[in-house]
């Protein structure tokens, strides 16, 4: 498998293909798909996304949470710029942490506010190199515009579903 690509890099190189016109004549292949697919072309978008405020309570969100099968909500503010992420594992552990007193905090309170996050224009292999990136791996991420206003999210599922 490795001498097959490096013998089709040689190829490439000595006919000055480009990347570009590699992917348009083999985009079924992974190969190809790595270097067309962008995030736009597989993220989630509008009414997909498992939106909330920051002031909203856990218990109003618990259907948000898991109805939108992303395993996350994405907080945001009335501008729809993202302030943060909640997971179902940061549901367990504030659970953990604070047992019946979770009921009376915000989503606000207990989401990550430094979530990894990602532009629609970027290449969907980027995503899921970011998504595995140290120091633990994710399961989706935000995407944002150039104001970090959300416009989708892109999961690992998503990604292995169109074939990276």
């Amino acid at each position: 498998m490795i001498f097959g690509d490096t013998v089709v890099a040689a190829v490439m190189a000595a006919r000055k293909v480009a990347q570009e016109q590699y992917a348009a004549n083999h985009p079924a292949g992974k190969i190809g798909k790595g270097l067309i697919f962008k995030v736009k072309d597989v993220m989630k978008k509008k009414e997909d996304l498992p939106i909330c405020k920051e002031g909203d309570m856990i218990m109003d969100q618990l259907s948000e949470l898991t109805n939108k099968g992303c395993g996350c909500l994405l907080v945001i503010d009335d501008s729809y710029r993202l302030i943060g992420t909640f997971t179902d594992g940061d549901l367990r552990r504030a659970l953990k942490a604070n047992g019946a007193a979770i009921f009376k905090l915000t989503v606000g309170q207990m989401c990550n506010r430094n979530p990894r996050t990602i532009t629609a224009d970027a290449m969907a292999v980027e995503a899921m190199q970011k998504m595995e990136s140290p120091p633990s791996p994710v399961q989706f991420l935000p995407v944002i515009d150039c104001q970090n206003v959300i416009i989708g999210i892109v999961t690992l599922h998503g990604l292995v579903s169109s074939g990276l």
